[in-house]
């Protein structure tokens, strides 16, 4: 059998999120909680992974009407063909936001995936952001 490399689907580097920030017509939602007040990509919607899982087991997504009920309280439109980019803390919970959206009926092929998150975005002192005074 022969190996083929190929770019993974759904992923957006730090030009293309810089591009997003500054353009302004993405939705940027970003999964972390309480250090998203420490500074956050302008623009970005916090949806904290908490807000998407169970009480009782961190492990287990809430029902599809509850994930509904954080996107819409949040002002995200699920299903529009608008394109939605999802950040953390270091790239893995942001996972978690792209299963909800898809649970919640949206076809992701307009879901991007920045998994350089807040480490990347943060390091540098070129992008734009948002910081407490």
């Amino acid at each position: 059998a022969n190996y083929r490399a190929r770019d993974a689907p759904n992923i957006i580097d730090m030009d293309g999120m810089v591009e997003a920030v500054r353009g302004g017509e993405d939705v940027i939602l970003d999964a972390r909680g309480t250090t998203f007040q420490d500074g956050h990509m302008d623009g970005a919607v916090n949806v904290p992974y908490r807000s998407i899982v169970t009480k009782a087991d961190l492990l287990k997504f809430r029902s599809r009407e509850e994930l509904s009920m954080v996107f819409d309280e949040r002002g995200v439109d699920v299903m529009s063909d608008q394109r939605i980019l999802l950040t953390c803390g270091s790239g893995v919970s942001v996972c978690h936001l792209f299963l909800a959206l898809a649970e919640c009926g949206r076809d992701n092929e307009n879901t991007l995936v920045y998994d350089g998150s807040w480490t990347e975005w943060g390091a540098d002192s070129d992008t734009p952001k948002v910081l407490p005074e």
